[in-house]
């Protein structure tokens, strides 16, 4: 069986990585067990990987246009 979404009936089995809400637990639970410094070191990759792929794909726009 598998979670319907739309009417927010949830079957018999249970995911151990997701909550009701169909959050994943396991990411936060794998950042909780991060220094404060290991966190934002993978924040702030994170950030500078999103905007380098919103410059790729503002450069791609604009080489589309011309």
């Amino acid at each position: 069986m598998t979670l319907v979404a739309y009417n927010n009936t949830v079957d018999t089995w249970k995911n151990p990585n997701e909550d009701e809400r169909g959050v994943d637990v396991g990411q936060i639970r794998a950042q909780l067990n991060l220094t404060v410094a290991e966190r934002v070191r993978q924040m702030v990759h994170a950030a500078n990987l999103f905007m380098t792929v919103q410059e790729n794909a503002r450069r791609f726009r604009e080489a589309q246009t011309q």
